[in-house]
């Protein structure tokens, strides 16, 4: 009963009216800021306000007055009313005052430091766009450089086929190439002539041991490879003198018919042919059949 009591005491100050007025009077004192005092009309608007202005806080303070009185007066009511009130809004308090779990704790810090990397983010990005002018460049510096400057005068040559391989440069990697090239063989050889002797081999099994077996021995006729390879020699050597020899009587054969035959063909052109008259039918006044 004593809070329904309570919010309809507030209800009457009408506190809504004066959030209001507030707001209008806020709003008409940017408003005339941003205009400029020049003229008499204004002025004169401005004491009005002014003098309005006034008026409202007067009945702001009359209504704060009264408002102080209601609480009062309404303390004294719960206190005869509900003498344990005090004690219900401290229970109350307590309870809002209990500390949550700590799990609650670390939400909030992490979402302190997610908030503080955030704006140190928005920060950075604002001053990498933030626009700074580069200083104004030394002239005089530059000039002075440009004049002790030693001006060189390089050859261009040109990069063909023929220059890349006649050229100074070319010819001095083809000899450094080749250098490298006999000293790697040479190293190479140097270590093939060096004698490594191999490790010894790990033998799994158990070592070899004497065993005392007496072996009675058979004598068996033998016949040495010498001997088989010299009669082998004896006829291989047959076989070629025989053909050598009817190679060369074909040869000498051939030659025999050759010379025969050129002889012929000399001799044939050596004979004597007698050859016809050829003014026979002019003196006889005939004409040839």
């Amino acid at each position: 009963m004593s809070e329904l009591k309570f919010e309809a005491n507030c209800s009457e100050f009408a506190l809504e009216t004066t959030e209001k007025l507030f707001e209008q009077l806020n709003l008409q004192t940017q408003v005339e800021a941003s205009l400029p005092f020049e003229d008499d009309e204004k002025t004169l608007k401005q004491q009005l306000l002014e003098q309005d202005l006034e008026q409202l806080q007067r009945r702001q303070s009359i209504v704060y007055e009264n408002a102080q009185k209601q609480v009062a007066v309404l303390e004294n009511l719960l206190k005869t009313v509900e003498p344990g009130w005090q004690k219900a809004v401290e229970k109350t308090a307590a309870v809002e005052d209990c500390s949550p779990p700590q799990a609650y704790h670390f939400k909030d810090i992490y979402e302190r430091k997610k908030q503080q990397l955030l704006t140190q983010h928005l920060e950075q990005e604002r001053a990498l766009r933030q626009f700074r002018s580069r200083p104004m460049p030394n002239f005089s510096q530059a000039h002075r450089q440009l004049a002790n400057r030693q001006v060189v005068h390089r050859i261009t040559s040109a990069i063909t086929p023929n220059v890349l391989k006649t050229s100074r440069q070319m010819l001095l990697k083809r000899k450094q190439k080749i250098e490298q090239l006999l000293q790697q063989r040479d190293q190479e050889q140097k270590q093939n002539m060096c004698l490594k002797s191999k490790p010894v081999p790990k033998f799994k099994g158990a070592p070899l041991k004497p065993a005392n077996i007496q072996v009675q021995l058979e004598i068996k006729p033998f016949r040495l490879s010498t001997e088989l390879r010299a009669e082998q020699r004896k006829i291989f050597n047959a076989q070629s003198h025989q053909a050598q020899e009817t190679k060369r009587r074909q040869l000498e054969e051939q030659r025999k018919r050759r010379e025969q035959e050129e002889f012929q063909k000399q001799r044939q052109l050596a004979t004597f042919r007698a050859r016809p008259n050829p003014f026979k039918f002019q003196f006889r006044g005939g004409v040839e059949p």
